[in-house]
């Protein structure tokens, strides 16, 4: 990754946000102290404007000084999915992760436990992955979780490298036999070496015993 020149978008932001962050707190003292705390909040959402708008300018200048997702994502503490989704506009004709490094692509599927079926073909079940696999922090995957427990209901998701997915009938219909079907990429190879080991595993469970014979 190349360093930023001194016309990057984080100098030009510096001067704005420094003036908004040394005003706002003492505009918000002010307010408090006269009970209107109103204008104390608004000037707290401004000083928070500041802030993101300064963070949009810093992964802008890492994004254009050549880090790709993974990197940006290390600096965000984010999966490089969510990295992708957050600050991809940002990025100017940027390829999403699984672009970047095909060799790190995943597909992942998900569906409700009361109405699609898990099919052999869609990998392996995620709870067979290491907790702190990365593929639970994927933005897919927290969307839908987070969903499906609002609604009261149960997630399954299934993993699979690309390729790996053969489905008779094709890719599986969204709403039919799936809530979705997408690709995304694990944070690191040594993870992407576990799923390859567990989906060995999981065939050689699926094998009849006596073709093994």
């Amino acid at each position: 990754m190349t360093t930023a020149s001194p016309a990057s978008q984080t100098a030009q932001f510096a001067g704005q946000s420094a003036s908004v962050l040394a005003d706002a707190p003492h505009q918000a003292a002010a307010a408090v102290a006269r009970a209107d705390l109103g204008v104390a909040l608004a000037q707290a959402e401004r000083a928070e404007h500041a802030v993101t708008g300064l963070r949009q300018a810093i992964v802008a200048d890492m994004l254009a000084g050549g880090a790709d997702w993974w990197q940006a994502g290390e600096a965000l503490a984010m999966h490089p999915q969510a990295a992708f989704e957050a600050y991809g506009r940002l990025a100017d004709g940027r390829h999403a992760p699984a672009a970047q490094r095909p060799a790190l692509a995943i597909v992942i599927t998900a569906g409700l436990e009361s109405e699609h079926d898990v099919l052999p073909e869609y990998g392996i079940d995620i709870d067979d992955l290491d907790p702190g696999h990365s593929v639970n922090a994927d933005p897919g995957v927290v969307r839908i979780r987070e969903a499906a427990r609002l609604l009261g209901a149960r997630a399954w998701f299934t993993v699979t490298t690309p390729g790996g997915f053969e489905g008779a009938e094709g890719d599986p219909a969204s709403g039919d036999d799936a809530i979705s079907q997408w690709t995304s990429v694990v944070a690191d190879p040594e993870e992407l070496t576990w799923l390859i080991e567990a989906l060995a595993m999981n065939t050689m469970g699926d094998e009849d015993p006596d073709d093994l014979d």
